[in-house]
């Protein structure tokens, strides 16, 4: 079977090409102007979103960086110019997905005197089809005949070259800040500028000062890479509770994928990214292959303002209130060696034995689209699943769906050929079953309700008070997935003029009336304080979060 031309082609191994003349075209050469002027203008000058700065750095460098490399490799095969595209695509790739990969390129760039800052951002990936774009333009020029010229004349095209060479190296080595202005996200080639960011502590390099409240300085005697990760934009904190142990409430899960820093000796970089929302109270989780262990920094918005922080700092009277020194041992380990305010706590993965840890996901009330064909409805079939859910269905003299309804187990008070009614209340938060007497029955049936509730109020029950108090005192602990804590509370209810009784979370209780009684079961009764929504069920901010089943029937004789 022969392959077709278009698929062949790019294999061919003929020396037909010369990379450096496509450095000559209006479209490389554009490609890097733009390259130059995003980094070294636009960036940080407010005149367009950061979102689109970064982004047009991306796209500009996906056509200048693999025709630049195969002329700098003086490749003139076309399965050469095929590889060096996947190669700048491969590592474009690995640095904007991968935190270790992004912390590999910093050290690697850092070893030839270059401090990298890369933002890991999937979202950047939307550049990688300007690579096909860049090999279609550009190819053509590598491939045109060169004209035949004077000795003196055949050398101004590869004194141009070889200025595009330089030019294209230099900008694609040194483009933006390592301390991107507010606003700003790192690129592929985040760096400082040619001369600003070096390995030499005594050369008298001038470092360029950032915008932060709290920071982070390399106090040690060689290049540190580190990685910084910001809560995720959208997890939610309780401030005052988070404060008790930051170090073990905010577990990894709440962290985004972070920024990438490379600091020579004596340097500076941010902590946080300036970019995302402001919030009452900052974490950041601080990670490196030469840390130790990595830690929390944690402070409240009033205590450390943002303000410019010198990009480098050899007297430590010069300090200001958030700088987080690091400093190594003979070893080569990396630990905190100081910090102005005491906002760096160890990561503590081993919550007390006697933790309160949220209730779980998999005990939750849930329930499909309920049946409110606004009569009674028989139940015709009730089948109780592998996962503790109920499986309904009906005959109302219409089309109805079969319904699941996730309850305690022998929560459910209705059996099969039972008539019963079906109503939805709080915008769907709140069911009623109630049984009603069918088109069979002789006689009224004991008249039996159910109550399903769930979110972030405590539900009112006729003749029934019912008050949810926070534990304060109890021990908690994140939840391993989500990362998701918890305060538990327990819950008084008095039924009629019955005495007080109290349950706690996942607790069941029964009260007696003078002629009924009231089953309740609790699936879920806390305060949530630390959240994920996007991860975690339930509701989605803050606060009590209660799930209970509740069951009024006659009473036993």
């Amino acid at each position: 079977m022969t392959l077709p031309r278009w698929l062949t082609t790019p294999f061919s191994t003929r020396p037909e090409l010369r990379p450096g003349r496509a450095l000559l075209t209006p479209t490389w050469l554009a490609a890097l102007a733009l390259l130059g002027v995003n980094d070294h203008l636009l960036k940080g000058s407010g005149l367009l979103p950061g979102g689109l700065t970064g982004k047009l750095s991306d796209l500009a460098g996906m056509v200048v960086a693999p025709a630049l490399l195969a002329a700098l490799l003086g490749l003139r095969t076309r399965r050469g110019l095929l590889f060096c595209h996947v190669a700048v695509g491969a590592v474009f790739a690995a640095i904007k997905v991968s935190s270790a990969a992004a912390d590999a390129w910093s050290w690697l760039m850092g070893l030839v005197g270059n401090a990298w800052s890369i933002t890991v951002d999937p979202t950047d990936l939307i550049a990688l089809p300007v690579l096909a774009l860049g090999w279609r333009a550009l190819l053509p020029a590598m491939r045109r005949p060169a004209p035949r010229l004077q000795l003196t004349s055949r050398m101004a095209p590869r004194l141009a070259q070889l200025a595009a060479v330089c030019a294209g190296t230099s900008l694609s080595i040194a483009t933006s800040s390592p301390n991107p202005p507010p606003g700003e996200e790192g690129d592929v080639g985040d760096v400082g500028d040619v001369g600003e960011w070096d390995t030499g502590v005594d050369s008298g390099i001038v470092y360029e000062d950032i915008d932060a409240d709290a920071y982070l300085h390399n106090g040690s005697s060689a290049d540190l890479i580190v990685r910084t990760r910001d809560l995720l934009p959208e997890v939610q904190i309780d401030c005052i509770a988070a404060e008790e142990d930051p170090g073990l409430l905010l577990s990894e899960s709440l962290f985004g994928a972070g920024r990438t820093w490379s600091m020579p000796p004596n340097t500076n970089a941010a902590a946080r990214d300036l970019s995302l929302a402001s919030r009452q109270c900052y974490a950041v989780r601080v990670e490196g292959d030469s840390l130790v262990e990595p830690f929390i920094l944690f402070w409240h918005a009033s205590e450390i303002a943002v303000e410019l922080i010198p990009g480098s700092i050899e007297d430590a009277s010069q300090h200001r209130p958030g700088g987080v020194l690091l400093g190594a041992d003979a070893d080569g380990q990396v630990s905190v060696a100081s910090s102005q305010r005491e906002i760096v706590y160890e990561v503590d993965p081993f919550p007390p034995a006697d933790a309160y840890y949220p209730g779980p996901d998999v005990e939750r009330l849930a329930w499909s689209d309920p049946p409110l064909a606004g009569g009674a409805m028989q139940i015709t079939n009730l089948d109780l699943g592998p996962d503790g859910c109920i499986g309904l269905e009906f005959d109302a003299g219409i089309d109805i769906p079969r319904w699941y309804l996730c309850l305690p187990a022998d929560s459910f008070p209705f059996v099969q050929d039972q008539w019963i009614t079906v109503e939805s209340f709080a915008s769907g938060d709140v069911l009623e079953l109630t049984r009603v007497q069918g088109p069979e029955d002789v006689d009224p049936p004991p008249k039996v309700a159910m109550v399903v509730s769930r979110g972030r109020e405590v539900p009112k029950f006729a003749d029934t008070v019912m008050a949810s108090k926070v534990v304060f005192d109890a021990a908690i602990a994140p939840d391993p997935d989500c990362g998701t804590v918890a305060r538990p509370t327990e819950v008084s209810v008095r039924y009629e003029d019955g005495e007080v009784q109290v349950a706690k979370p996942g607790g069941q209780i029964t009260l007696q009336g003078a002629s009924t009684s009231l089953a309740l079961w609790f699936a879920h009764a806390e305060e949530r304080v630390i959240l994920n929504p996007v991860c975690a069920e339930g509701p989605d901010e803050l606060g009590l979060d209660f799930e209970v089943v509740a069951v009024r029937s006659p009473s036993q004789p």
